[in-house]
């Protein structure tokens, strides 16, 4: 019988993990948009205790547990938290410093390009960012050893693309569409802190970074 490679790349990529939006993997994508497709791959995902599902913001899909009663499953799901729980603070003082460099009034969002050459301009002139650029590389998930701000900067950029947070556009390399994992993200931190108990002390003061 033959088989449908985009079905087989689609199933692949959500078991491992993937989170599939428009702006990571546009076909695997495209190719979702249509509910006997969903179905087709809900339908196979069910024999493995899987389930597709969507972001909140129903901008990407992925796929989740269907029985957490498992153990298998909520050693997996708990991993999975843990992993988010490590690096939230990182994640959070990235999200705060854009917000400050852009001048936003709300975080990261699919969609959204970010320019390495403008946001380093604006950390170069200010030293206040510069030194929550320093701080922030201080952290594990941007950890480096490199002193100036260009170096720091590119290195929190190809840390955030190698996690799917980012993906590099066009030619120059310095140009970063941010994905749908952020919405991932932030459902995740919807959910850490309404079934954890886990709360971020330095985002409180922040309505739109609150965990809640």
């Amino acid at each position: 019988m033959q088989t449908n490679p985009l079905f087989e790349r689609t199933v692949s990529a959500l078991l491992a993990g993937e989170i599939i939006c428009e702006y990571s993997h546009d076909e695997l994508y495209n190719y979702l948009l249509t509910q006997p497709v969903q179905q087709k791959v809900s339908d196979f995902l069910q024999q493995m205790n899987r389930t597709l599902r969507q972001t909140s913001s129903h901008d990407a899909w992925l796929c989740s547990y269907q029985d957490l009663s498992r153990p298998d499953a909520k050693d997996a799901v708990r991993q999975q938290f843990r992993e988010v729980a490590n690096h939230l603070e990182a994640l959070v003082q990235f999200l705060r410093l854009v917000m400050m460099v852009e001048a936003a009034q709300r975080p990261i969002s699919a969609g959204e390009h970010l320019r390495e050459g403008k946001l380093l301009e604006r950390i170069s002139t200010a030293p206040s960012l510069e030194a929550k650029l320093r701080s922030l590389c201080e952290k594990d998930l941007f950890r480096t050893k490199r002193s100036d701000s260009a170096g720091q900067l590119r290195v929190v950029l190809e840390n955030l693309t190698k996690a799917g947070y980012l993906k590099p556009i066009g030619t120059s390399g310095s140009v970063f569409l941010a994905t749908a994992k952020w919405s991932w993200l932030y459902d995740v931190m919807t959910f850490i802190q309404a079934h954890e108990g886990i709360r971020e002390d330095s985002t409180e003061d922040d309505p739109q970074l609150r965990i809640v």
